[in-house]
């Protein structure tokens, strides 16, 4: 945790109260708003008071001369480290999303997005999604089904799930038995490899090994590389981008078109959601973001697994005053039960 000037309870309790008040209203916060919802038994003037010692600690500007104060970055930063109360979400809420997630546990890529949207859809805000480190994702097997006599369906597996799975056509009918041992001894001398492990040089000696099947080996070395390298580039999804409209903080056109032309730059939304070390669960908050296109949003993020490896990152982009206290536990909740879904579709 970070190191903060020393906040007694009165004013951790009027600084919640700040905070929450202005993440309902998104307007600056009066001392009477303070009184009626902080529960503290104290004038208007003692509040004001110390809102003036707030403000002089960094934790709340004041925006014009009349107005009330709004929290700073430093002030959301503490409240998430200090102060954050999360809400317990309910057994019908949990029960629902569960649902929804494994309902699309068929597909990697479709579950993923499906993760994506039902985030966006409970919080109104823009959800992101990015897979981590995609070169270091584990092959676990190449799968052929046959579809016709020359056709087939090439599936590539990885230990993160599916990533490839496209119509092959092949130079020559084959038999299903000839075609399964040859997935599956390709299979065998690559899995446990990262994807960026596995380089054209690898794949021309391993199918040098095949020579029984050298013509049908060599083209299926081609469609796979070809996959490989689609799958090692990575994938990041946004949903809802333009639920930022409904808030008034980015009712500037300029603001907006910033913030949306950042989210539509796959290389700037995987820096954001790059993982914390040690952290499942984290916010990252104003000045903290990477890009200076979003010093006015936050994120909250959580990585999601397979097994124990660490496969991507789900998060939620927002302003500044979005509610933490339920948004850190739904992002949580969905990323555990991606996690969920995608062991069972790689199993």
């Amino acid at each position: 945790m970070r190191a903060y000037p020393a906040l007694d309870e009165r004013k951790q309790r009027i600084l919640a109260a700040i905070i929450q008040e202005h993440i309902h209203s998104a307007e600056p916060v009066a001392s009477e708003a303070v009184v009626r919802h902080s529960g503290l038994e104290v004038s208007s003037a003692t509040v004001r008071h110390e809102m003036a010692s707030l403000e002089e600690m960094g934790f709340l500007t004041q925006p014009h001369t009349s107005a009330g104060r709004i929290p700073t970055d430093r002030a959301y930063r503490y409240y998430v480290d200090a102060l954050l109360n999360e809400e317990r979400l309910s057994a019908e809420e949990r029960g629902r999303l569960r649902r929804q997630i494994h309902s699309l546990a068929e597909e990697a890529e479709r579950l993923i997005q499906g993760a994506a949207r039902a985030l966006a859809d409970e919080v109104r805000y823009p959800s992101v999604v990015a897979t981590v480190r995609p070169r270091e994702q584990l092959f676990r097997h190449l799968h052929f089904v046959p579809l016709e006599a020359r056709r087939v369906l090439g599936v590539l597996v990885t230990y993160a799930g599916v990533y490839e799975g496209q119509p092959v056509e092949l130079p020559e009918p084959i038999d299903p038995e000839t075609l399964d041992r040859l997935s599956r001894g390709i299979s065998a001398r690559l899995e446990g490899l990262t994807l960026g492990e596995i380089t054209r040089e690898r794949l021309e000696a391993l199918v040098g090994e095949m020579a029984r099947h050298q013509r049908l080996a060599d083209y299926v070395r081609r469609w796979l590389d070809r996959a490989i390298r689609r799958a090692a580039a990575g994938q990041v999804f946004v949903e809802g981008a333009m639920h930022l409209l409904e808030q008034p903080e980015f009712r500037h056109p300029d603001l907006v078109s910033a913030v949306l032309a950042t989210l539509a730059r796959e290389e700037e939304v995987a820096e954001i959601l790059r993982p914390v070390p040690g952290r499942p669960v984290w916010v990252t908050i104003g000045s903290e973001m990477p890009s200076p296109t979003m010093r006015e949003c936050s994120l909250v993020a959580a990585t999601y697994r397979v097994g124990r490896r660490t496969v991507g990152t789900l998060g939620v982009v927002g302003p500044k005053r979005m509610p933490y206290q339920r948004t850190v536990p739904l992002v949580r909740f969905l990323a555990e039960n991606l996690s969920e879904a995608l062991a069972l579709l790689s199993a």
